[in-house]
């Protein structure tokens, strides 16, 4: 299967025949953005990710909105521009209780109209209605047939919206300019005539959706507001459908509490609903978060509900938008419902918009706002800040409770056409549009962005608004031609395809600008592999360009897996009809039941099929950070075809440059021989002591672990690399002896695909050494590893290590088992002091985190070990060293606490000075450092390289990580030249921490590159 997009891929060595020119033309970009708003002060899911976790409301809060506290107020006078009669002439009206009063009067439903600027006509009616052809005759009974009423209203608000006065109407048309009655026939697609017609009048009446004539009587009139308020009802305990209903344009009903004013400002009339603050929050609630959120956790949720009722209470009364109002009732202040709704004012029934659960959640919090001394604050929020907030008024913080199962935009990504962004920037060419941090921002990581090399705009808000992306926080990703050929591709595909391939804009076409001399592409809802009513895959084949080059199928969601191996055949027997080359099949998705059938007759078609080859989309996306890519467990969210465009194509570029092979995993039984001599420089002359590998489990069918050693040894006991359940990435740094062999092998425990990459070789140095000092499991004593203490490991004399004063050193592998919660482990020789850095890192109670350790060891022959939390501990050694390492310690490097946040990104290497620091010298003398390099909260999955930075970036990678979030460590041994620096790049945005744990005076020299791949069958092949 071919390579995923989450480990560094080595190119396969080339066919025989030239590969397609390279082409580093930019021909898209992916975006790669987080949350959902602006970023700041609390994120809705963050805050119900937090409450799930046990934290309370006020915890919540402190942690969003830091440098405030608690405090209590009211307000009974709060104000909303309710913002959908901006501009009305008319404002109605409607009591299904005790009646509607204004200026004393009582009548069932109300309106005014404004006669003049300023002044307004009310009129009542004891029939429940909304205002319609007040003084309306007509004098022709057949036009009429009782239904005018409604008719006229909606001509009326047409005829307004023209400038033309809107009634009195005496008639139809009665007093009506010519060219009124042609606006609005026109606009409904009636005869523009100047006559009104039986059959446009009929048609009106369905355009204005019918009604009843309703006699309206005038009671007075105003130059000052009309206040609108309902005759003798507690506005609190009201029920939701006999507060005050507003006539809104379309006919429906909307219900307030409190009163509504009708009024002329300065920038037009104006509808306002005044009311307590504790009922204004019962609207907002519930269209800000899910009033189900409150039953989230056996109640748990209820915190979050608690929450946004004191952020919103503390916004709102900390607003003063308007001279009449203090906010509006949209996302632009925060969203407003009012108590209910209902179709029309002739409707029985209603729906409500306050909730139970936000109601009580408002109660329980009644009054409390976030102060600053004696200011109450703008609680910023929005609907996610992803895994940092963007700071400003408060703190940023990190929020991993933000990545819930439903939020579909703790991370997100798109695909922009690089000619889309040029003309967005005014410029010619993309290529050298980027974005970077600024520094100068008062905002946070990726919320400082600007945009760089764009003449239009440095603000990447414009860029989000164009696009209708969800934040501007965000990364541009350059995605590169790679290659210019002369070759034919064609695409056939379902509803899925349809997604990323079915126009000209769709985000899989645009990767591909370029790379192909002609291309097709053939993708339709609904389609079968074979059958069905509408054209399916093998009419799809049948019609592919006779000799195309490529072809790359996905299909197979439509059919019955029984039926798929026929089905796959009859397509490939048409496209074989068709003389196509390379047919990529796209394997499904298995979220939702039923298609691993459908997988494994993919698999077994290879074998009948020589240029057939299946693209693993069901491992690639069978991850939790996935989860945001699906809508139904099938098609594709706006990320999820971002996502699946840019892996596709990954997988379609391996075959047009000639770097795929067949792939085969790794079985338990036989072990992987590995030739390491006359790779990537490393002599064959017997000069060679030992290799610096990283090795890699990818997608293992179950747990277990790898062992790595020379092959002309025993296979040890011990293990190299450990991993806990199916479908893990599972790198760890091992340093390996190499004998006459030439060779190491590679063993598991369960399948697995393997990674080895080499980092380095001695020349001298590193001796075997195979054995297991302790397991703190197994000790009949309980010698558990505890915080406040350091558990002495003796290592001299032990498992090939020497007691005799010449081992200065160890290559060990240590493991924290069944730890009680989030910490580290730190490993040093017991003759010095413990450092303040880590060695391994675990994120969740229970984990089991291997990782490599390179320390020099003292005249006790003892290495110590601590923790931060209580785990028990298992050390392995795999090597020693009798001369080259030397110790140093500290930690070089942590983006996250810089000044100027170094979040490491893609495009742009970070450099890391490491001579003069920690104990390394800087006087020539260090060959290489050992290092221990830690992913922390990576964007999506991905890896980070680590190299002499006076060498070429290499291909392969140092840390691997499969999820967004995660934190990853790996150890290094990394050569160091002239500059005394290394460099650090990565596939997705990262923190990162590096610490040095030993350096190297003699022995290790450079080389770089990937020995070994079973995902995509480089270098030797598995056995069998």
């Amino acid at each position: 299967m071919l390579a995923t997009a989450a480990l560094a891929p080595m190119a396969a060595p080339q066919p025989a025949s030239a590969a397609p020119p390279g082409d580093d033309t930019v021909v898209a970009f992916l975006v790669r953005g987080v949350g959902n708003g602006h970023g700041r002060g609390l994120s809705q899911w963050g805050a119900y990710g937090r409450a799930l976790d046990g934290q309370t409301w006020q915890q919540i809060l402190d942690a969003y909105y830091g440098g405030t506290t608690n405090d209590t107020r009211t307000m009974t006078d709060m104000s909303v521009r309710l913002t959908k009669w901006d501009g009305a002439a008319v404002f109605g009206v409607v009591s299904f209780s005790t009646g509607v009063v204004w200026n004393g009067q009582n009548y069932t439903s109300m309106y005014a109209r404004e006669t003049s600027n300023g002044s307004f006509t009310v009129y009542g009616t004891g029939s429940r209605a909304c205002p319609g052809g007040v003084g309306l005759t007509v004098p022709t009974v057949d036009l009429v047939r009782g239904s005018q009423g409604t008719a006229v209203s909606q001509l009326q608000r047409f005829l307004a919206s023209f400038g033309h006065d809107p009634g009195p109407i005496d008639g139809i048309f009665g007093g009506l300019t010519e060219a009124a009655v042609e606006d609005f026939q026109s606009a409904n697609g009636l005869a523009v005539d100047g006559e009104w017609h039986q059959a446009e009048w009929e048609k009106a009446q369905a355009i204005s959706g019918g009604g009843t004539t309703t006699n309206w009587t005038q009671i007075g009139t105003t130059t000052d507001v009309v206040s609108f308020v309902t005759s003798g009802l507690s506005q609190s305990t009201a029920s939701k459908g006999d507060v005050l209903g507003a006539c809104e344009p379309d006919g429906s009903i909307t219900h307030y509490r409190g009163a509504l004013d009708f009024r002329n400002t300065g920038d037009g009339n104006r509808v306002v609903n005044r009311l307590d603050i504790e009922n204004y929050l019962r609207g907002v609630l519930p269209k800000e978060v899910p009033p189900s959120w409150g039953s989230g956790g056996g109640g748990a949720g209820m915190n979050a509900l608690r929450a946004q009722s004191v952020a919103a209470r503390s916004y709102a009364m900390s607003q003063s938008r308007y001279s009449y109002a203090l906010t509006c009732d949209t996302s632009s202040c925060q969203v407003y419902g009012g108590a209910a709704e209902r179709s029309g004012a002739g409707s029985a029934g209603f729906l409500a918009v306050e909730q139970a659960l936000t109601d009580t959640a408002i109660k329980d919090t009644a009054g409390t706002v976030r102060v600053d001394g004696s200011a109450i604050v703008s609680t910023e929020f929005s609907a996610s800040n992803g895994p940092r907030t963007a700071g400003g008024s408060y703190p940023p913080v990190d929020d991993p409770w933000d990545d819930q199962p439903g939020n579909p935009n703790h991370r997100w990504t798109r695909i922009i056409d690089a000619d889309s962004l040029a003309s967005f920037c005014g410029v010619s060419d993309a290529s050298a549009v980027r974005t970077e941090r600024n520094s100068a921002s008062m905002f946070d990581g990726i919320w400082s962005n600007r945009l760089v090399n764009c003449p239009a705009t440095s603000d990447p808000l414009s860029l989000r608004n164009a696009r209708g992306y969800p934040t501007q926080g965000f990364d541009l990703i350059p995605i590169r031609r790679e290659a210019t050929t002369q070759t034919a591709f064609s695409f056939i595909g379902d509803s899925v395809g349809v997604g990323v391939a079915g126009s000209a804009t769709s985000p899989f076409r645009m990767t591909l600008d370029g790379v192909f001399a002609s291309t097709t592409f053939d993708a339709i809802v609904s389609r079968r592999t074979e059958g069905g009513s509408i054209p399916d895959g093998v009419d799809a084949a049948d019609s592919v360009p006779r000799g195309t080059d490529y072809v790359v199928v996905q299909l197979g969601y439509n059919d019955d897996a029984a039926a798929m191996p026929a089905r796959i055949d009859s397509v490939m027997r048409a496209l074989r009809g068709r003389d196509v080359g390379t047919v990529i099949w796209v394997n499904l998705s298995e979220r939702r039941p039923g298609f691993a059938g459908a997988n494994d007759a993919l698999d077994d078609a290879m074998d009948r099929w020589s240029n057939l080859i299946v693209a693993d989309w069901e491992s690639a996306s069978d991850h939790t950070a996935a989860s945001r890519w699906f809508s139904d467990n099938v098609h594709l969210t706006s990320t999820g075809q971002a996502e699946f465009s840019s892996w596709l194509r990954e997988q379609l570029m391996l075959v047009v440059t000639g770097n795929y092979t067949p792939a085969r995993m790794l079985l338990p039984g036989d072990p992987l021989r590995v030739p390491v001599l006359g790779q990537f420089g490393i002599p064959t002359d017997g000069s060679v002591a030992g290799v610096a590998l990283n090795v890699t489990a990818v997608g293992p069918t179950g747990p277990g672990w790898l062992r790595a050693w020379p092959c002309g040894a025993d296979e040890p006991s011990t293990s190299s690399v450990n991993y806990v359940a199916a479908g893990a990435v599972e790198p760890n740094a091992v340093l390996v002896p190499v004998d006459d062999t030439g060779e190491v092998c590679i063993s598991t425990l369960t399948g697995t695909d393997v990674i080895v990459d080499v980092a380095g070789w001695f020349d001298a140095g590193l001796e075997p050494a195979t054995g297991r000092l302790i397991d703190t499991r197994d000790d009949a004593t309980d010698r558990t590893l505890r915080p406040g203490r350091a558990l002495r490991v003796p290592v001299t004399g032990i498992a090939g290590v020497p007691d005799d004063g010449t081992a200065v050193g160890v290559a060990l592998n240590v493991t924290a088992v069944g730890t009680a919660g989030p910490g580290w482990l730190r490993v040093w020789p017991c003759d010095d002091d413990e450092p303040d850095t880590s060695s391994v890192n675990y994120t969740a109670a229970g984990a089991i985190e291997p990782n490599a350790v390179v320390v020099p060891v003292g005249a006790s022959g003892e290495v110590c070990v601590s923790t931060l939390t209580r785990t028990e501990v298992i050390v392995d050694v795999s090597g020693w060293f009798d001369a080259g390492l030397r110790v140093g310690s500290g930690r070089l490097l942590d983006t996250r606490d810089d000044d100027t946040r170094r979040t490491l990104r893609p495009g742009a290497a970070l450099r890391v000075p490491v001579t003069g620091r920690a104990g390394v010298p800087d006087d020539g003398t260090a060959l290489g450092v050992a290092l221990n390099v830690t992913a922390v909260d990576p964007n999506g999955p991905g890896w980070v390289r680590v190299w002499s930075c006076d060498a070429p970036e290499p291909g392969t990678s140092s840390v691997n990580y499969l999820t967004a979030g995660a934190i990853e460590p790996n150890a290094v041994v990394v050569p160091v030249g002239a500059s005394g620096e290394v460099c650090l790049s990565t596939l997705t945005d990262t923190e990162v921490i590096v610490d040095l744990t030993g350096w190297f005076d003699a022995g290790l020299r450079a080389a770089s590159g990937r020995l070994a791949d079973t995902r995509i069958g480089l270098g030797p092949v598995a056995p069998r």
